[in-house]
């Protein structure tokens, strides 16, 4: 709704103005009157009004002084004079004031409608265009701050202090402290983007609140969605770290009204423009330690986490325990040795790094397992398991822990159910036969089955349902592959290269070839250069 204020010293008039029109439906609503000049001023003080319709004769301050005043001091209020013909002078003279439009006494309700929406409209556009503009200069303004946090910030620091007054800040000191936010689990609460722009947008509110006693501090989107914090350290030394006060207080005040949790991490004071970023890189891997020392509190840069070059070596034997326990499919005993694992990581607070290499241990000994077993990995865990992208997307050493603990027991619950059958070995003996025999030309069925002790029809059979393909399809996708592994290496004659898979004739090689992969040899060279 677009405020409107009337102005005029004929009570009657403005009765009739205040029923002229069902002003809401317009969009409009009247939020004041006044009898002249003095007391429109005062009213605009107190209401803010986007158009005044103003009467050009008043006492005490007639509509002209009135527009003048209104121009000074309220350029935002549009005036439109309502003038009587034989005032036409003075609308002529208020238009070069500034007045946006006036009407002529008497006019029709259409008239006043249609001057108002005009009004309404370039309002509208003002105020949008304002909007934009606050949205770029915001916009530049993060942009700038996260330049400040790379690594390609080289400036001078009288260039940043420059840069920094054209976009509407400047500091008094030179030291700074860089805090770094994290929602916890904010991918897991909410999937849409504009609902996590909101939420942080919350945060970042709350945030003012809890450090309107710390100083000067700017706040603004970082690197992977995280909330920085940029504030001018009160202290008089660099390497300090900051009261947590504030950011204490901030989680408990996001906790009492959000209904969730949030990470800190804090770097230490660091001098200089160029020490925004050195306190930013103290921030993160504080950050990161939550991963050991758990979400939803403030971790400052020299927490009591243990890095990598101060802690005993991981004991392999514990790698060889949980390879027997899942040769033996002891559940629970694997569960107690896994959980024996991540509570010496807790209780000895190493570092993350140190933390993901143990992780990738564990994860190498159960994939291993099911190798060991004959059985393909993606049958077990499926075709996208990628296990070392998903543990560096875990957020803290409990989800790790809870994941791996997953991992092992899928992976006894699906040997337990696909045990290897004679039919399976057969199939598997044979297969690995015929890779090391695909060179030999007489390679056959019936030599192939004369191998694994067992006729060939019954191979025949046994293999396609084991494996997925005939045996002879089998063969040639070995040699095919083989061939092409050839080629890969360049300078090899095609007559030697079907010698070497076990094809006599290389005519029948280049066939088979582009049948096999829908293009020749020759193609297949002259594309891989």
């Amino acid at each position: 709704m677009q405020k409107i204020l009337i102005v005029d010293d004929e009570s009657i008039f403005r009765e009739y103005l205040r029923s002229a029109l069902d002003w809401e439906a317009y969009g409009f609503e009247l939020c004041a009157e006044a009898k002249n000049g003095i007391e429109a001023l005062e009213q605009v003080q107190l209401h803010r009004p986007d158009i005044a319709l103003v009467d050009i004769t008043m006492p005490f301050m007639d509509g002209l002084t009135l527009t003048e005043q209104l121009k000074e001091h309220y350029p935002a209020t549009s005036v439109v004079l309502i003038t009587g013909h034989n005032e036409f002078d003075y609308a002529r003279k208020a238009l070069k004031l500034g007045v946006e439009d006036y009407i002529l006494k008497p006019f029709s309700k259409d008239e006043l409608v249609l001057t108002l929406l005009k009004l309404q409209k370039e309002h509208e556009k003002a105020r949008e265009e304002r909007s934009t503009l606050k949205e770029n200069q915001q916009l530049m303004k993060e942009s700038y701050f996260n330049h400040l946090l790379s690594s390609e910030y080289h400036h001078s620091p009288e260039e940043t202090s420059l840069k920094l007054q054209q976009l509407g800040e400047s500091f008094a000191s030179s030291l700074f402290v860089v805090a770094c936010i994290e929602i916890d689990h904010m991918d897991v609460k909410w999937n849409q983007v504009s609902e996590r722009l909101l939420w942080k947008y919350a945060v970042t509110n709350i945030l003012n609140e809890a450090l309107e006693e710390t100083g000067h501090h700017l706040i603004f989107n970082g690197p992977e969605g995280r909330i920085i914090c940029l504030v001018e350290h009160q202290g008089a030394k660099d390497l300090e770290v900051p009261a947590l006060e504030g950011y204490e207080k901030l989680i408990f005040l996001i906790k009492k009204y959000l209904k969730f949790t949030i990470t800190i991490g804090v770097g230490r004071s660091q001098s200089g423009y160029g020490g925004i970023r050195i306190s930013y890189i103290e921030a993160l891997e504080a950050l990161q330690n939550k991963f050991v020392l758990g979400n939803d509190r403030v971790i400052a840069y020299g927490s009591n986490v243990l890095d990598s070059g101060k802690q005993a070596l991981y004991p392999t034997e514990v790698n060889e325990e949980l390879l027997v326990l899942l040769r033996m499919h002891n559940a629970d005993k694997l569960e107690e040795k896994l959980e024996e694992v991540f509570q010496s990581i807790r209780e000895q607070r190493l570092s993350l790094e140190y933390t993901y290499v143990i992780s990738m241990g564990l994860i190498s000994v159960c994939l291993s397992y099911v190798t060991e077993m004959g059985h393909p990995i993606a049958d077990c865990y499926g075709e996208n398991f990628y296990p070392y992208s998903e543990i560096k997307r875990l957020g803290s050493i409990e989800s790790t822990s809870a994941w791996i603990k997953e991992l092992f027991a899928k992976a006894i619950q699906y040997t337990n159910k696909h045990k290897k059958t004679r039919s399976s070995k057969i199939a598997q003996s044979a297969k690995e036969y015929i890779e090391g025999q695909y060179m030999n030309s007489e390679l056959q069925l019936d030599q192939i089955a004369q191998q694994v002790f067992i006729n060939p029809s019954y191979l025949r059979a046994l293999f396609k349902k084991e494996i997925g393909m005939t045996v002879t399809d089998y063969v040639t996708h070995v040699r095919m592959h083989k061939a092409k592994e050839l080629l890969g290496k360049g300078n090899i004659r095609l007559a030697d290269i079907a010698e070497q898979i076990g094809v006599n004739d290389p005519s029948y090689f280049s066939k088979s070839f582009k049948k096999f992969f829908g293009y020749s040899p020759s193609e297949y060279e002259n594309n891989r250069l």
